[in-house]
């Protein structure tokens, strides 16, 4: 297959008479990264599907991920097993479906000599990564990934040059994988799946389950804009709507708390200079101490991931500016020399996530995967609540493979063969605006600058692009002032999302 085979992909088109005739299979209710894995998977198994997202596909959450695809090393150190092998079976996968848009991450992890991170438990993690690694499903010419080792003191000290010294017994050492553009992943994964006759529509928000005998029969939904309300048929239904799955249960009488307990989730990207080419893995030497991340981002750097308690009715994922502040400086504490400050923040990654339960400090680590009709709700829905961007592949599997579909086997994946290189933002031509707003169901600017290309990682350079943006979208009078609004207002989200209203609780 050619780097340029991917041109031939089906367009998104938002053909809202054409979805609203057709019949389906099953019903996928948002747009983020479970969502779609649902409805590529369906497709792949020719069942007729629809999915429908409230704003723009892969707006959210899973915009806002820390864009790591995760092997599941730390589940070796609670020998989970079976959640090791997922991990790194997705991740393999997303590195077969995505090779120009994902490269090997290495990490280091300073060890101390304190509970699991001592360089003999690390020593044992890395054998059983050793042994193990054979499951994640490698084809014969694809890159194999360091399995790990420890280093000595001295080898640690040379990788990152401000590490802490005082107690240092060694370093973990182990790779995992980035992504370098999820937003074109998404839109790949979309565009595969409406070739194969599915359909997506964004700005669609599902409005209320239909049932006859206590079956699914379908949904309401409504064109936020237009304010159309559209009605589509199918005997199943698959809520992923992340933070907004609960109301959507509750409206059926059917709310599960456990379905979605939120909290608010962020990675802050600081003007700083990398002080490691590995991702470091730092934490305070202090008791309860969290780990977090310090990522090379180019010239600059993500700090991530810190979590905040959120109130159940909360869907504002944006940080207040304290919440924000304390988590640089613990960062600051656990790195030395980063000296992060607010002024050098260039991008805050927000959303929601899972918790394990109310006023929770850490995410859920579970997916939730819950069947109505077996506690007294409709028979046919269902609602799916995923933790992990890496493994939303191997969860839609898990979902979909006992939907009745058409006695085939499943279609081939279809992998993309662009580079990064060529997107608008990570070094590709703003020439490609044009054809990306006419077969990707571009329907506000911003769509276009933060989930078709990397054009959101400069605000000044995207506003003054905004003309060419307006031209794509052939937008006049009055619109081209409003969406002029909108890109200013969603680019300073992303900055000082603090200065956003509803910032933090």
């Amino acid at each position: 297959m050619t780097a340029e085979a991917d041109n031939s992909l089906a367009a998104l088109t938002r053909d809202l008479d054409e979805a609203q005739d057709a019949r389906y299979d099953v019903i996928i209710v948002g747009g983020g990264i479970q969502g779609v894995c649902l409805l590529y998977e369906a497709s792949r198994r020719g069942l007729r599907a629809l999915l429908i997202e409230k704003d723009d596909f892969g707006g959210q959450t899973s915009w806002s991920s820390m864009r790591v695809l995760h092997g599941g090393f730390r589940y070796l150190q609670s020998m989970d097993l079976p959640r090791y092998i997922e991990s790194v079976r997705a991740r393999r996968w997303f590195m077969r479906m995505f090779p120009g848009m994902t490269e090997p991450m290495h990490c280091l992890m300073p060890l101390y000599g304190e509970g699991l991170k001592r360089p003999e438990a690390f020593r044992a993690a890395v054998w059983m990564n050793r042994q193990l690694i054979r499951f994640e499903g490698r084809q014969l010419g694809e890159p194999k990934l360091n399995p790990g080792a420890v280093l000595s003191p001295s080898d640690v000290v040379q990788d990152w040059q401000r590490v802490p010294t005082v107690g240092l017994k060694g370093g973990g050492m182990w790779t995992d994988a980035r992504m370098l553009s999820p937003e074109r992943m998404v839109i790949h994964l979309l565009r595969v799946a409406v070739g194969r006759g599915a359909h997506a529509l964004n700005y669609v928000c599902a409005e209320d389950i239909q049932t006859s005998g206590g079956n699914v029969t379908g949904l309401i939904a409504l064109d936020t804009l237009t304010d159309r309300e559209l009605r589509f048929d199918a005997p199943i239904v698959i809520n992923a709507a992340g933070p907004w799955s609960m109301p959507l249960s509750r409206s059926l009488g059917d709310a599960r708390p456990e379905l979605f307990i939120p909290m608010r989730s962020f990675n802050v990207i600081v003007d700083r200079e990398p002080q490691s080419e590995s991702a470091i893995a730092v934490t305070a030497r202090k008791p309860g101490a969290q780990t977090y991340f310090v990522v090379p981002f180019g010239d600059k750097v993500i700090l991530g991931t810190a979590h905040m308690p959120a109130s159940r009715d909360d869907f504002n994922p944006n940080p207040s500016r304290d919440e924000v502040q304390g988590f640089l400086d613990e960062v600051n504490e656990a790195a030395p020399g980063l000296e992060a400050d607010i002024d050098s923040i260039s991008c805050v990654w927000s959303g929601l996530v899972p918790a394990p339960f109310e006023g929770a400090t850490y995410a859920s680590d579970r997916p939730v995967v819950h069947e109505h009709g077996h506690h007294g709700g409709p028979n046919g829905l269902i609602s799916v609540s995923g933790v992990k961007f890496t493994t939303a592949p191997m969860l839609a599997r898990r979902v979909i493979d006992p939907i009745p579909g058409r006695p085939m086997a499943p279609f081939p994946d279809v992998p993309n063969w662009r580079g990064i290189q060529e997107v608008p933002g990570y070094g590709g031509s703003v020439d490609r605006l044009i054809e990306l707003a006419r077969d990707e169901s571009v329907q506000h600017v911003d769509d276009l600058v933060f989930r078709r290309t990397g054009l959101w990682q400069n605000a000044a350079e995207a506003m003054d692009l905004f003309p060419r943006l307006a031209g794509a979208l052939s937008l006049s009078g009055a619109e081209l002032e409003d969406e002029r609004v909108r890109l200013k207002r969603a680019l300073l989200r992303i900055s000082r999302p603090w200065e956003v209203d509803g910032a933090g609780n």
